[in-house]
């Protein structure tokens, strides 16, 4: 069965690099957010937001979650950098390669 046009299957962005406009690297997708709207017919996950780590891979082990102070600090001393940006702001025509619609500064 295939998706409809419109759709992206979730695991696929997380952990992918994403790129400004220019094509800087910003970082790896670590999150996304969604609401859920509610039907007569079922639920719709709607993604509002995604999250960018610039090291997305501490994100994804868990160790901030496992150890949240040491995990702080070692993220602030690394200089990790976690950036939230809606949806709308992403360009997912190719969603191997994610792009966001503006520079690294206005993020």
């Amino acid at each position: 069965m295939s998706e409809p046009a419109n759709t992206i299957v979730m695991s696929a962005l997380v952990g992918r690099t994403v790129r400004d406009h220019r094509g800087r690297a910003l970082g790896r997708i670590v999150e996304l957010v969604a609401e859920v709207q509610l039907h007569r017919s079922g639920n719709d996950y709607v993604v509002t937001r995604i999250v960018i780590g610039r090291y997305g891979s501490l994100d994804l082990s868990g160790i901030g979650q496992l150890v949240p102070c040491a995990g702080d600090r070692w993220r602030h001393w690394a200089g990790y950098r976690r950036y939230e940006i809606p949806w709308d702001q992403f360009d997912l025509r190719d969603p191997e390669h994610p792009r966001v619609q503006r520079g690294v500064g206005d993020v």
